[in-house]
């Protein structure tokens, strides 16, 4: 298609999009160049996901497997993700333990010695096709078949099952998302392949049954049919991790593990504040995405956080006697605001012993303003200012960007940073630093709320009400779903989406709908 409709269905509840008010505006998504045709390879959780629905495991695999490596934040960009020997020799291992321990007479089923022959083409066919997320050409049913017949000649039924499980569970049309498409310079991609990618926008694995006839009956064409199916799979439960996970990576919060802070300054960091941030997080975004509205705005200026024993001292507040249990907690009197002010996100924008103001302001200008910092000069030694407990964060960093070389770069981020310097390395409130009071007051500029602020609950309520954030969510939502950098259209996109979604605060769910209905999610551009 050249163009598409954005849909007004609403979610569903209280909360939806639209919901008492007609939902939210319909426009014409804007064609142009679709992007290109690319192989992409399934992220980790990907394929342990795709593997557990393959096989009906209780778990998916825990087998190690080397990380993803992440561009722009993402774990799912096809240029970063490729198979090198370390994980080619991984998925080599998972599948022969995967494929010894099968369940044969579950999988391939078969009644007698005589039927065998049948039972293996039965087997190929109806679970290649699970496995290829597309029925099997001639050519690998062919393959697939000589492979069971030659061990087969030497072993048993059961034997030549596993072999061709065996060599499934590690074949590419696997491992990677296939976008052949079919056409010249525009290539129209198959029911096949748009079912493959809705369902690893929306659930992370492969397409489920439902998603899989409406292949095959050729119901993903129109725009109508594709906008049909991505809210079905939105209102899945499985959505609310994939959704969540595309968050976490967009704020840059989506891994702690390999977080560390100073120990001495913060004893309880690693044993118990860690891991709680971490899921008060996780609490914090379901909350906002599936029990409210689900929007941008309130992500950014929500009064309220997830807080139990352990984060209590970090907000702040009286221990609320929950224990472990997380309470959803009135923080708008403690200096918090939605995701911004997140101990979790302050924490990893931070150094281990201390506040990281150039850091800080550098995530608002790129994670929530998609604006491009220049690099620094070539002749430009990076020495941060030394540490000196006579002074703060703060007082240090002036001094520094105040320097002429340095202060063209430092400009854009520093004024931004300074307003988050109440909250110390790992997120707790604050108002004095090695004995002198915390300046707060910051500034934004080159925006479109451009202005003095003063701390993070006033930073993150000027942003929530920003089309230049509301524009750089699309683009975020751009780039985790075609897993790349964004390209013009993309941008074009971002814009359609604030005219249509931004008076009503920018719900997210509606950007993955909407999306789904753009050229760039049925089209490619062929590079030879």
């Amino acid at each position: 298609m050249v163009g598409g409709v954005v849909g007004s269905t609403a979610l569903g509840g209280a909360n939806s999009v639209g919901a008492g008010t007609g939902g939210a505006p319909s426009g014409v998504i804007p064609p142009g160049d679709p992007g290109p045709t690319a192989l992409r390879r399934l992220t980790n959780d990907e394929y342990r996901t795709t593997v557990q629905d393959l096989l009906g495991l209780a778990a998916p695999p825990a087998d190690p497997l080397l990380p993803d490596t992440r561009s722009l934040g993402y774990s799912n960009f096809s240029s970063a993700l490729t198979v090198s020997a370390v994980i080619g020799s991984q998925y080599a291992t998972i599948a022969t333990r995967l494929a010894g321990e099968a369940a044969i007479s579950t999988l391939a089923p078969c009644a007698s010695p005589a039927a065998e022959s049948d039972c293996a083409n039965t087997f190929i066919d109806a679970f290649g096709k699970q496995v290829h997320r597309q029925p099997l050409s001639a050519k690998e049913q062919g393959a697939y078949r000589a492979l069971y017949d030659l061990i087969r000649t030497t072993d048993t039924y059961e034997a030549g099952i596993r072999a061709v499980l065996e060599a499934m569970l590690q074949s590419p049309a696997l491992l990677y998302r296939m976008e052949y498409g079919t056409g010249a310079a525009a290539r129209t991609l198959s029911p096949y392949e748009v079912a493959s990618e809705l369902s690893y926008l929306f659930s992370g694995s492969k397409p489920d049954t439902e998603l899989m006839q409406a292949a095959d009956t050729n119901a993903l064409i129109t725009p109508v049919q594709i906008e049909a199916q991505a809210r079905r799979l939105l209102a899945l439960p499985r959505a609310q991790a994939t959704v969540g996970k595309f968050l976490e990576q967009w704020f840059l919060v989506s891994d702690m593990s390999g977080l560390l802070k100073d120990v001495n300054l913060f004893p309880a960091f690693a044993s118990t504040e860690k891991s709680a941030m971490e899921a008060s997080t996780d609490r914090f975004v379901a909350s906002v995405m599936w029990e409210g509205d689900g929007t941008v705005k309130t992500l950014l200026s929500a009064p309220f956080a997830f807080v139990n024993s352990s984060l209590a001292p970090v907000y702040g507040i009286p221990d609320p006697g929950m224990g472990e249990t997380f309470v959803k907690t009135d923080v708008s009197s403690m200096g918090r605001a939605g995701m911004l002010t997140l101990p979790s996100l302050l924490a990893l924008q931070a150094k281990e012993d201390e506040s990281a103001p150039v850091k800080r302001g550098k995530f608002v200008r790129t994670r929530m303003l998609c604006q491009t910092l220049p690099p620094p000069p070539p002749n430009v030694k990076i020495d941060p200012p030394a540490p000196d407990p006579n002074l703060t964060t703060r007082e240090r960093f002036a001094a520094h960007s105040a320097s002429p070389a340095c202060s063209g770069c430092h400009s854009m981020m520093d004024p931004i940073g300074f307003g988050l310097e109440a909250y110390d390395a790992i997120g707790t409130y604050r108002t004095v630093e090695n004995g002198r009071p915390v300046d707060s007051n910051g500034e934004l500029t080159g925006t479109d709320v451009d202005g003095k602020f003063t701390g993070g609950v006033e930073l993150a309520t000027r942003l929530s009400t920003s089309a230049m954030v509301r524009k750089c969510a699309a683009i975020q939502a751009a780039r985790y779903t075609y897993g790349r950098q964004e390209i013009e259209t993309d941008t074009q996109l971002a814009a359609t989406l604030d005219a249509q979604l931004g008076a009503s605060g920018m719900d997210v769910r509606e950007v993955l709908v909407a999306i789904t209905q753009s050229a760039s999610f049925t089209t490619r551009t062929f590079v030879p």
